[in-house]
């Protein structure tokens, strides 16, 4: 399991503008589903449901590895739908598991090198949504939804070998773990035709830990692992052509610890966060947007740190005139040290660029601090 992506959160002021992406929140349930009628159900709902189940193993060789690979991907997508008077309402619910398996097993006998591998790597995967619309023609609509995901990651090694030609044996294990979970939902009101509020949030939080150990002559080892969580919130406004406001806002935090023997241990944590404020009226345009982020590590006896801010802007009249300005203020250190210039250093920097009426001008400057500096960008 990889590290876990954040959402840009720069797209929802777009959103507002274009709304585009509505329509996907508001299409109906696909015609290619099945009508069936689900005896389970009293009330007298028209039922749709669609699913499949994919699976897969082979075997192949790879020199002297023997390398087996399966797969499973089971869907399954159930549409409940209701017309009352003028209104429809429409619940689609699915759901998705796969899984995934690789092991290698081989045996290996040369001059240089006889021994033994054995390897396995597994990922499962268990998604569940649901959708909730209610359309009330020729008004509006609102749409209701969640999204929760669970992942799960595996892996092992063993290796024994021994070379013939000097008698040294060798001995590798490892072994890692990774899960991870995140949730997000939605809603939408459409109370007119080109009138809305979005509202957006996700959250998620994961884990690793890995181990190694090898021998040969000698011994070392290593234990590793991190932690990691984070969550992101977009909320916009649409009212048509004449004018859209949107803001998102992201946070995630990391800690890391990293220990190799006989002796040799590391730790570390960081921190980011984006703001951004966004939307149009009539012909201007405007964008805010605020970004800060800041590392803290640990090795020996030595610790390191960095942290920066930035704010950056985008304003707009049309085609008549244009402003993009960035500011970004960024510390970094190394404590104990001997050294002033290593124990702290900080930049100033920022950046204007106007065009008016289509001439274009840039003014930029540097400045940093212990030991000071001053240049142009």
């Amino acid at each position: 399991m990889g590290k876990h992506s954040r959402r840009k959160p720069s797209y929802l002021p777009k959103v507002a503008a274009g709304a585009a992406p509505l329509a996907l929140l508001f299409a109906g349930p696909a015609t290619s589903l099945a009508a069936q009628t689900d005896p389970a159900i009293p009330l007298p709902l028209d039922h749709k449901r669609e699913g499949s189940l994919d699976r897969g193993v082979g075997v192949t060789g790879e020199g002297d590895t023997t390398v087996l690979r399966g797969f499973l991907n089971s869907t399954e997508r159930n549409v409940y739908s209701k017309d009352v008077g003028g209104s429809k309402v429409v619940a689609d619910v699915r759901r998705s598991a796969s899984e995934t398996v690789e092991t290698r097993d081989g045996i290996t006998v040369r001059r240089d090198k006889v021994g033994a591998l054995a390897a396995s790597k597994t990922t499962e995967a268990l998604t569940q949504g649901q959708r909730n619309t209610v359309r009330l023609d020729p008004y509006g609509s609102a749409v209701a939804g969640n999204e929760t995901k669970l992942e799960r990651s595996g892996a092992r090694l063993t290796e024994a070998a021994l070379d013939p030609r000097t008698g040294t044996p060798t001995l590798v294990t490892e072994d890692g773990r990774g899960i991870g979970a995140a949730e997000g939902t939605y809603h939408a009101i459409r109370p007119l035709p080109g009138v809305g509020v979005i509202n957006e949030t996700d959250q998620h939080a994961g884990g690793e830990l890995g181990r190694a150990l090898r021998l040969d002559g000698g011994f070392s080892g290593d234990l590793g692992g991190v932690l990691q969580a984070g969550r992101s919130s977009g909320h916009a406004l649409d009212l048509g052509d004449f004018a859209a406001v949107g803001t998102t806002s992201a946070q995630h935090g990391d800690g890391r610890f990293r220990g190799v023997l006989p002796l040799d241990v590391g730790s570390g944590t960081g921190f980011d966060q984006e703001h951004v404020l966004g939307g149009t009226v009539g012909p201007a345009t405007g964008l805010v947007a605020t970004e800060q982020d800041a590392r803290l590590a640990q090795h020996g006896a030595a610790l390191t740190g960095s942290g920066a801010n930035t704010i950056s802007g985008n304003f707009g009249v049309g085609d008549v005139a244009s402003a993009h300005g960035t500011t970004t203020t960024s510390l970094r250190g190394v404590l104990p040290t001997g050294n002033p210039a290593q124990a702290g250093h900080l930049t100033q920097s920022g950046t204007l660029d106007l065009t008016v009426l289509g001439q274009p001008t840039h003014t930029g400057v540097i400045a940093g601090a212990l030991p000071l500096e001053l240049k142009q960008s």
